[in-house]
């Protein structure tokens, strides 16, 4: 059977930039001789095969696509997946699409409702959204079926609506792991501490609380519930975290370990290095650049890491492939391979 390569992966094959295999695949610009032959010997030898990105109907239809997802700095988890999204719009250059993306305040819920009513004005071909807010996002799914609208989930699932694909990994099995892993590195005498950053509205986002769920349903299945403890921090300001980790360690001074169950690990971190307390391990979520930075430094001890551009690149990649072939099948949620990062697997 022919294969499906992408640009990307014929110009690793062959040595080249995706702009030359581009120019390639569509007799367009110029190609030194010994690029092309490096491209054909890549295709020749894998039976290559067009795929859509040279489909008739993609040439001719302008689609709209509305990105609704947190807005984020620069390295962090939802600029990765946006790095993803924007990564899978250059793969699928070809294709005629106007991305408008909506950022939201993923710790204020009123900040996502807003966002959200605005999404049908844009009059989107299809909507990619980001599920932190659960009532929120059944507002706005709701409305999107009611038009006809497809939309995609990424980073979560939420019970009661039609998405067409999910890409997310399962959150029973994050949340599972953390606590396996907070279990093992932390002393046997000591207590498990699990941190919540502070929001507006809504307490706990939607991946979060399943998280929190299957990390208490594991130390209940050990018998070791009575170990758990919980405390807040202020997401946005540093020096106030110092002072409520101290406060928090004052109240519960056997505290050997520190879970934190979204991608901002690293602030509790840098909270006990400022108090030294270089004795408690801290777990936590994805490979951010601040994230990274601790495993590399020793301040974090380990990372469940869900892979956020690959989410965000195949959801675009689902989103275009859906709106040429309707007829194409849904994809199930929870199908994200996570890793276990340590400092020692970081590269």
């Amino acid at each position: 059977m022919a294969k499906k390569l992408t640009i990307k992966q014929i110009a690793q094959l062959s040595g080249v930039s995706a702009g030359t295999v581009d120019r390639v695949l569509h007799n367009r610009g110029r190609v030194s001789e010994e690029a092309y032959a490096k491209v054909r010997k890549v295709l020749d030898k894998q039976d290559y095969r067009r795929n859509i990105h040279t489909s008739a109907v993609s040439l001719k239809k302008t689609f709209r696509l509305a990105v609704a997802i947190p807005r984020s700095e620069k390295g962090e988890y939802w600029d990765l997946i946006r790095d993803g999204i924007i990564e899978a719009e250059v793969e699928y250059s070809d294709i005629s699409m106007d991305t408008f993306f909506c950022f939201f305040d993923q710790f204020d819920s009123l900040s996502c409702k807003e966002v959200f009513e605005g999404i049908p004005d844009i009059n989107p071909s299809a909507v990619i959204i980001g599920t932190t807010f659960v009532e929120e996002t059944k507002r706005l799914c709701e409305v999107l079926e009611a038009q006809n609208i497809p939309y995609v989930f990424v980073d979560g699932f939420v019970d009661g609506t039609k998405p067409v694909a999910v890409f997310s990994a399962n959150q029973d099995i994050c949340g599972r792991i953390l606590a396996r892993m907070m279990d093992a590195f932390t002393p046997e005498t000591g207590d498990i501490a699990i941190f919540h950053p502070k929001r507006k509205g809504t307490m706990f986002s939607n991946n979060s609380l399943l998280r929190l769920k299957a990390f208490k349903e594991y130390f209940r299945e050990e018998g070791k519930l009575s170990k758990l403890k919980e405390g807040y921090f202020s997401i946005n300001n540093p020096d106030a975290v110092i002072e409520e980790v101290s406060e928090f360690l004052k109240l519960y001074p056997n505290v050997g370990g520190i879970s934190v169950l979204i991608s901002t690990g690293y602030i509790i971190a840098d909270a006990l290095s400022a108090l030294g307390r270089t004795d408690i391990c801290v777990g936590g979520f994805d490979i951010t650049a601040n994230n990274a930075r601790c495993l590399l430094d020793g301040s974090l001890d380990m990372a469940v890491s869900q892979r956020p551009e690959t989410q965000g690149f195949d959801a675009v990649e689902y989103v275009v492939r859906y709106l040429l072939y309707s007829t194409l099948g849904p994809q199930t949620p929870g199908t994200v391979n996570v890793q276990i990062v340590l400092k020692e697997n970081l590269s």
